[in-house]
């Protein structure tokens, strides 16, 4: 039976905000979800405060102004390169890495590995990645993917904290007398079939310590979406097709990196319909290609051609997003010349345009359909600079 090592950082969104703020140690810190909403992370010393997550801002804006609390808008360039970061350094020290979430992996260690070996490897994670990114972590050892998580204390452990379950299966099992990790291990397993189905199963057969979960690869998506609210009320065709052909690009450039091309493409916008309630609607269109592609000016051109069907003067938009469907290998895709987004030579533009804005910033070569100043984009006035991502944002050191 394997070893396995779920490795967590740490309030991961208030600790890269702290990484480069050393005044923020022992601070409460609270991160914002777009457009500055709700919050959405939050360090230890915010929880004890009582700051609960998915709390509107707007709420509780007073109570931390009077307790100090350090607020940021969501950074999610920063977050997603500091977790790059991490997960490099954990693929390097196992033979096998599931990347879980953006802040959680997997390792498995093979069973010939002795139990003292495996706790020391466990110390030695938690400490390198500490040391060469400064994220703090936890670290759970367990025979099974669940029991990893915390195999000393399943009779304290809350039912919905255990990996594989969550609130949405709570009430569930509350409702059949069990609220801890302990009282499932000790449940019928032929009960928590029927009423929670394999996975439920599953997750009793781990917690005895019968592996039952093996690691996951990470498949190729079928669909990928990008869409954002707008940080204000957006009234004019132009905005909308500038904040359009933006999230198409974003999603064209998460394609190629995934080596597909897509078959359709799905617009659709989300405009207000009472102001005072907040109430909105959704009205959307779907144009299928002629062949499957990946080049970012045809899914642009497409997209442009959706709002024609959908915009209407008289509308106050919130929210606009694209979705790509259908996707399929990039190679199983035949060239040809007359169509152009299967043209060899588009791609290697597309590709270029690609490498570009990876080795030198987001946008750093951009479509002029995005527009170069763009009124629309959602609020972050409390956002951190791009430490790692951003030339321009780099830390200065004063001598």
């Amino acid at each position: 039976m394997p070893h396995f090592i779920l490795v967590d950082c740490n309030n991961f969104y208030a600790s890269c905000e702290r990484l480069f703020n050393p005044k923020l140690e022992g601070r409460p810190i609270i991160v914002l979800s777009n457009n500055d909403g709700c919050v959405v992370a939050r360090s230890q010393e915010a929880k004890q405060l009582g700051i609960k997550m998915g709390e509107p801002y707007f709420k509780i804006k007073t109570f931390c102004f009077y307790y100090h609390v350090a607020v940021y808008s969501s950074n999610y360039a920063l977050y997603g390169n500091l977790s790059q970061r991490v997960m490099t350094i954990l693929a390097q020290m196992a033979p096998e890495i599931e990347v879980y979430s953006i802040d959680e992996a997997f390792l498995t260690y093979p069973s010939s590995m002795d139990s003292n070996v495996i706790l020391e490897q466990g110390k030695l994670i938690q400490n390198t990645v500490k040391k060469w990114t400064s994220i703090p972590t936890s670290v759970g050892i367990g025979p099974t993917k669940t029991l990893s998580i915390r195999e000393k204390i399943l009779s304290k452990f809350p039912i919905e904290d255990i990996w594989g379950i969550g609130n949405g299966l709570k009430g569930r099992l509350n409702a059949l007398g069990i609220y801890t990790a302990s009282q499932l291990k000790e449940a019928d397993p032929t009960l928590i079939r029927k009423k929670l189905g394999v996975v439920g199963e599953r997750i009793v057969w781990e917690l005895r310590g019968v592996s039952c979960l093996p690691m996951e690869k990470a498949e190729p998506r079928k669909n990928i979406a990008c869409s954002r609210s707008f940080g204000k009320v957006v009234t004019n065709l132009t905005d909308l097709c500038e904040a359009v052909s933006t999230h198409t690009a974003r999603a064209c450039c998460k394609l190629r990196k995934q080596h597909s091309c897509t078959q359709a493409l799905y617009v659709y916008l989300e405009a207000i319909l009472d102001g005072q309630t907040g109430t909105r609607i959704s009205s959307n269109h779907i144009i299928a290609f002629p062949s499957p592609t990946n080049d970012t000016p045809q899914v642009i051109t497409a997209a442009k051609k959706c709002l024609s069907f959908l915009f209407r003067k008289e509308a106050r938009y919130k929210k606009c997003g694209v979705i790509l469907l259908d996707l399929i290998p990039e190679e199983t895709v035949a060239p040809d010349l007359f169509i152009k987004g299967s043209n060899p030579k588009r791609r290697e533009l597309s590709n270029t345009i690609d490498a570009l804005n990876e080795k030198f910033g987001k946008n750093t070569v951009f479509y002029g359909a995005m527009g170069t100043n763009p009124q629309w984009k959602m609020r972050s006035d409390s956002r951190s600079p791009g430490y790692t991502t951003c030339w321009e944002e780099l830390v200065l050191v004063h001598a």
